[in-house]
């Protein structure tokens, strides 16, 4: 059977790069170098150039191009037919007499398919083939692509070459000059940029194509070459540090691509891509699938080896890119993470897992146990196997300190059923740092459930102690919610020229929890529910007093509610320099910021997760209470 090669997309800018070219005589359409670039809200077209020649002789390809940038090793060759090929690779130039000395790149998931210049994962505003130079001409329909890596010990020089299967048979004649190459090409280990694909109004709106690592990836699945779209604002000043806003799409949708950020919004927007319906494909929740099990030859449910973060990691690649290319600049204090549904659902993740990245993320209607949503399950035991099995995760890729020890290799491996359950991870990961997280459900949603998915969260974040606010809405369906629960004088995001995320990731901030002026815990099954929507706290943003006080034994807040004098909880979370230790005694006061009365005062123990929890603190209106706490 002819297996399905599935092309990945790993970052590969031209610019800067490093490398060279390799031109095999062309014998055939070559990858072309045109613009495809498109101006004045224009899009590119799908579909491909025209084929060129479409034989050759003894089953040897010909006009075979490599080429080497950013890491990676490009390859497109005229193909033969409807064969299937192997791709090799070798320290010296190959041929006959070495050809099984050589690295069989291919070798795991079998040999590639005619269709590897076709984009499956394309959206309506790519191009319908890959296109492997910033800007240039999608490859023919008759043109091969492979892509490669280059790993930790193979810089220095390469040789490659291509043979041809046909009926499961590979013709391993070497033709030097026509499938392999004679000239050395020197490759270096690089982290590998994207290819920029499209580009409208001034390069405002932008489509790249990442090229993933294919070595380290499962291209069974979903392949391994996939899009996402950038956007500026109208007067974007590269002098000028931006937010970022990585949007995540629901269930069965693409990545949008527009023409500048949206909504007059003075930010930089990231819209990566999680291929679905839309596709003839299964989305992957914005986390993974099975990172050993071949879905093309040993049917659609893993039912061993392990599930990876796939999807995570080209996210989290993406978001390094725009962070470290010298044509954007981004505020690195200012990321942060928001969608509907499936895209709440994969923010919510990239909260609780990125918080070196994330500063804080809104979700609309999240998933938050995959395990027991009841509409969903014939589709994610294809990403992840059978509940029973419960396979172990790994979770690797960049920004990943924070949860490689809950992988294979790390001391607390966890199944992926138990690591898809946020309501059950929040708790058991309380000590770690996490993104503040905004969340908002509707009591009426039968598509993410209420009962399974939004009623537990309150107690969840509750017991956890982490930051957060939350919104439970009583009639709402399954609709976006609009930041239902954001405080917009902390965190923008409200809409407008609010709408940019305002709140650094290096300040520390309180973890609510209990507040008298909040919802119940659990929430009601009727009526709306809010909880820490109506209490702030003084940053340099929102400086209505004092700035928090974030020392090695002294923790200081003002923090005022908006409504109503209220009482709540106070947790101080991702604080930088203030770390007691479990066990340890600390006293707090409060004093109302007015009139310096007293409002309270006494002490309390840190857990054994290093969480200290000063009760039933009184948050007063107008300048707020000061909380100072001492662990000395």
């Amino acid at each position: 059977m002819k297996s399905l090669v599935i092309i990945v997309f790993i970052f590969t800018a031209l610019a800067g790069c490093d490398g060279g070219k390799i031109d095999v005589p062309p014998n055939g359409v070559g990858t072309g170098s045109g613009n495809n670039q498109t101006e004045n809200g224009g899009s590119n077209s799908g579909g491909s150039t025209s084929p060129g020649p479409t034989t050759t002789t003894g089953d040897v390809i010909a006009s075979l191009n490599v080429e080497h940038r950013s890491g990676q090793t490009f390859l497109d060759w005229l193909e033969l037919g409807n064969a299937d090929y192997h791709v090799y690779r070798h320290n010296a130039p190959i041929s006959n007499a070495n050809l099984a000395n050589a690295t069989r790149l291919t070798q795991k998931w079998g040999p590639l398919d005619s269709n590897t210049s076709i984009n499956s994962n394309a959206s309506s505003a790519t191009p319908g083939n890959f296109v492997i130079k910033d800007l240039g001409q999608p490859l023919a329909d008759n043109r091969g692509l492979f892509v490669h890596t280059t790993q930790n010990n193979q810089q220095g020089s390469a040789y490659y070459a291509v043979t041809v299967v046909n009926g499961g048979v590979e013709n391993t004649n070497i033709v030097a000059g026509r499938n392999a190459t004679t000239n050395a090409m020197n490759e270096s280990v690089s982290t590998p940029r994207p290819v920029l694909t499209v580009s409208n109004n001034g390069g405002k709106g932008r489509i790249y194509t990442q090229y993933m690592d294919y070595t380290k990836w499962n291209p069974t699945f979903n392949g391994y070459a996939f899009n996402f779209a950038v956007a500026l604002p109208q007067n974007y000043n590269s002098a000028n540090a931006y937010p970022l806003m990585v949007e995540l799409h629901a269930y069965g949708e693409q990545h949008k691509f527009v023409n500048q950020s949206e909504y007059n919004w003075s930010v930089i927007q990231l819209f990566p891509s999680d291929p679905g319906s839309a596709n003839n494909k299964i989305n992957t929740w914005w986390y993974g699938h099975a990172a050993d099990h071949n879905y093309l030859t040993q049917g659609q449910i893993p039912r061993s080896g392990t599930i990876e973060n796939f999807t995570e990691q080209r996210v989290i690649a993406a978001v390094n890119f725009l962070i470290s290319d010298g044509q954007f600049n981004v505020n690195r204090e200012l990321i942060h993470s928001f969608g509907h549904s499936m895209g709440a659902s994969g923010a919510v993740a990239l909260g609780m897992r990125y918080p070196s990245l994330f500063a804080g993320i809104y979700a609309s209607q999240p998933m938050t146990n995959y395990g027991t949503s009841p509409i969903f399950q014939s589709e994610l035991v294809q990403l992840w196997g059978e509940r029973s099995a419960n396979l172990s995760i790994a979770n690797n890729g960049q920004n990943n300190a924070d949860i490689r020890n809950y992988g294979v290799g790390g001391s607390q491996v966890t199944g992926v059923w138990n690591w898809m359950n946020h309501q059950e991870q929040l708790v058991r990961r309380r000590a770690e740092r996490f993104s503040y997280l905004m969340v908002d459900h509707g009591k009426a949603d039968a598509v993410i459930d209420w009962q399974t998915q939004g009623r537990p969260m309150a107690k969840a974040f509750t017991d956890a102690r982490v930051g957060f606010s939350a919104a439970a809405v009583g009639n709402a369906g399954h609709s976006w919610l609009g930041f239902n629960s954001v405080v917009s004088s902390m965190f923008g995001l409200a809409g407008g020229n609010d709408a940019g995320w305002w709140y650094p990731r290096s300040l520390s901030f309180p973890g609510i929890h209990n507040a008298s002026g909040s919802g119940t815990v659990p929430p009601a099954n009727a009526g709306d529910d809010l909880y820490n929507t109506t209490i702030e706290w003084s940053t340099p943003r929102n400086n209505f007093h004092q700035n928090i006080v974030d020392s090695a034994n002294r923790y200081e807040i003002s923090i005022r509610s908006m409504s109503v004098n209220q009482t709540a909880d106070i947790t101080p979370r991702n604080t930088n320099s203030f770390k007691p230790t479990a066990g340890q005694q600390c006293s707090w006061n409060a004093k109302s910021n007015s009139n310096n009365a007293s409002l309270g005062a006494g002490t309390a123990t840190v857990d054994g997760s290093r969480l200290l929890t000063i009760p039933r603190v009184q948050i007063v209106t107008g300048n707020g209470t000061r909380l100072v706490v001492n662990c000395r």
